[in-house]
């Protein structure tokens, strides 16, 4: 009966699929695929960067495939230019972009990329929950300012023009915590390798020292530090072309838990120790083809992350994990969106400190918010139609360039997930080792700086329901 269920399951995404495919509205044939403009061929004069204060010409001129002194077709121009935008605003530097051609004179012409720079200097304070997400905050704390963390954060990007950014935290409140980061991903002349670093220290008093029926279970000692952790990591990036980027990171780690977390649940780490130290490697591939990278509509993206924590017997851990997404266009203001993720960690008997799997990061089940899945594989698949429903732009009385009109975009939808997560000894974890699923409707806005609030309403199987607030903003 179950397997059967599955299948249905199955049977129904794939005519959610096919029904999105079908009802693709036939759009008119691209003007730049007329066959006259494919045989006609223009030369590239100059390529001229305006708006830029801050960053480097030559790190907005990487990002237009077109080149001076080259010879094009037509077709190619403009389809260029369309793609010579989508690269500029995946950058995270610029407000706005616009790229166009000019000065048109037989068979040459110039290429201009009007830029609208972001501000890259933040030094603001800092407020922000300790639990994973906003929903848990207010449900299940009451948004009690005692799981609070404040203090000041240095954010600045573009430092030197080249798109690298450099961040200071200085927090305390629920938890004590001093960061600092760097990352240059144009290092070299050729503007493809990089680096970055990452240096953090961190005391806690509350630990979640266990899961049980699928939440986390906290112990707190309001004088006593429960939980200390050293970390640092730095990392070499290669950046193929637009859209594919390697990463190879190598990471060093201090854990410390007190003596008490040991008592409530000696598998915290293995073999009862209280303190570990380790080094992890990994590597990450991601291909980003898609139009607008914080908040997708078209194109297709995947990565791969493989790590590996072979030294320490205590937190030893292999792990292999892939994510693909695929974003449609159905007709004008349509889009259809499929996306899944599956993970693999080996050996699958691992200590808790190993198991989180979905729920404490972007990786969760819509209408799942409340609970966590701990585990050693897993996969989640979720399909979502949108339709923009308002699009509009608000003057803000500000004499800037960049800031005078602040645009909005407003998309209703309709989704639903499905997701399967091993786990050797479940015990009261009843969401491990059986089909989970939900679905809902729900309301998104997308704004500025890449800023977006997801309204959603979800129902999981059992049959529970509730309003769910999602925010993603990439200050």
């Amino acid at each position: 009966m179950q397997r059967a269920f599955k299948y249905g399951i199955w049977l129904a995404g794939m005519v959610l699929y096919s029904f999105a495919a079908f009802c693709q509205e036939k759009e008119e044939k691209p003007f730049e695929d007329a066959a006259v403009l494919k045989t006609s061929f223009l030369t590239i004069r100059n390529v001229v960067i305006t708006g830029n204060k801050i960053t480097k010409k030559y790190i907005i001129e990487r990002e237009i495939p077109v080149k001076k002194d080259q010879t094009y077709s037509i077709s190619d121009i403009l389809s260029n230019l369309q793609l010579a935008r989508q690269n500029l605003m995946n950058t995270a530097l610029f407000v706005d972009v616009t790229v166009d051609f000019t000065n048109w004179v037989n068979d040459s012409l110039d290429i201009v990329a009007d830029v609208k720079e972001r501000w890259y200097w933040f030094p603001i304070p800092y407020f922000k929950p300790i639990d994973r997400n906003l929903n848990v905050w207010i449900d299940e704390y009451h948004a009690s300012l005692e799981r609070v963390n404040y203090g000041l954060k240095f954010s600045g990007n573009n430092v030197s023009g080249r798109n690298d950014k450099v961040n200071f935290f200085l927090i305390s409140g629920y938890t004590r915590q001093i960061a600092l980061s760097y990352s240059q991903p144009y290092a070299d002349k050729a503007l493809k390798k990089g680096f970055f670093l990452n240096v953090a220290y961190a005391k806690y008093h509350e630990v979640n020292y266990a899961t049980e029926f699928n939440k986390q279970q906290f112990f707190k000692d309001d004088v006593n530090f429960m939980r200390e952790q050293f970390h640092a990591d730095v990392g070499f990036t290669y950046r193929q072309a637009s859209i594919a980027r390697h990463s190879i990171r190598i990471g060093y780690t201090v854990e410390t838990v007190a003596d008490t977390i040991l008592k409530l649940n000696p598998s915290y780490f293995n073999d009862n120790k209280t303190k570990v130290r380790f080094a992890d490697f990994s590597y990450t591939y991601q291909y980003l083809g898609v139009d607008y990278i914080p908040y997708p509509l078209k194109g297709f993206t995947w990565d791969l992350l493989v790590l590996a924590r072979p030294f320490d017997k205590d937190v030893q851990m292999y792990v292999v994990s892939a994510r693909a997404s695929k974003y449609w266009q159905l007709g004008k203001k349509n889009y259809f969106a499929l996306q899944g993720v599956a993970t693999v960690k080996l050996p699958f008997e691992q200590p808790y400190y190993n198991q989180r799997l979905f729920g404490n990061s972007d990786a969760y089940v819509r209408g799942l918010e409340y609970y966590v899945i701990d585990g050693s594989a897993g996969t989640i698949a979720k399909a979502t139609i949108r339709r923009e429903i308002l699009s509009l732009r608000v003057k803000t009385g500000l004499k800037s360039r960049a800031y005078a009109v602040i645009p909005f975009r407003f998309f209703a939808k309709a989704y639903a997930d499905a997701a399967y997560a091993y786990k050797s000894e479940a015990g009261s974890n009843t969401l491990n080792n059986s089909f989970i699923y939900s679905y809902g409707v729900g309301l998104d806005m997308l704004t500025i700086y890449d800023f977006s609030i997801r309204l959603e309403f979800s129902f999981n199987q059992f049959h529970q329901n509730g309003l769910f607030l999602h925010t993603r903003n990439d200050f």
